[in-house]
């Protein structure tokens, strides 16, 4: 199977909030841990970041103006169904996070968001996404092989049952053919009729 470079060295994390101090400060703690941020301060700005930057990951406030968090992840996961999405929600909104997680999200953190949690679940995020990305491959892979060897044999079972025509058609006189017939017909799943309609035809 051929190799895809599917993981990027430097995954690209979209970070969502009204918030402008703490969109900085997540700005500042992922950028020193390798990510590279793109940062949308509602989730119309969201929509539009995900479509010019292909962000592979997104950290979403569940309070926003205009368009809530948990009206943008499953607009989010229209956009890319692989997006590793996790939400981030008051003290007393863990029922929205977990309606959220059930539209698709991957987790929940409840701010103030403790930092090292917040790396530890971006880390499995993008693995449980990198690891959906090798299956979904993997299963297309496998589907293209199958497909490949079913009409390889398929020709091959043609070409087969050609021959057995063609020798049953020569050998007129022979008393096995309608035996010969009878088993061909099993394997190839046409009728003895049309095998004797065939025959006949190469005899002509």
């Amino acid at each position: 199977m051929a190799k895809t470079d599917s993981k990027p060295d430097h995954p690209t994390v979209l970070v969502v909030d009204d918030e402008d101090g703490i969109r900085q400060a997540l700005n500042r703690f992922l950028t020193r841990l390798g990510y590279r941020v793109v940062q949308a301060e509602d989730a119309a700005a969201a929509l539009r970041q995900q479509t010019a930057e292909k962000p592979q990951a997104m950290l979403c406030d569940i309070r926003m103006p205009n368009m809530t968090g948990v009206e943008l992840v499953p607009k989010a996961l229209a956009q890319d169904s692989d997006l590793a999405i996790i939400m981030l929600t008051a003290i007393d909104e863990p029922r929205t996070a977990i309606e959220c997680m059930k539209l698709g999200a991957y987790d929940y953190l409840i701010k103030p968001v403790d930092l090292d949690e917040l790396e530890l679940s971006l880390q499995g995020a993008l693995r449980r996404r990198q690891l959906e990305i090798e299956r979904r491959e993997l299963e297309q892979w496998l589907a293209r092989e199958v497909a490949v060897r079913t009409r390889e044999l398929e020709e091959r079972t043609v070409a087969i049952e050609a021959i057995a025509l063609d020798a049953i058609a020569a050998a007129k006189d022979w008393a096995g053919a309608e035996e010969a017939l009878r088993k061909l017909s099993k394997e190839s799943g046409l009728s003895a009729d049309e095998l004797v309609k065939e025959v006949r035809a190469r005899r002509a």
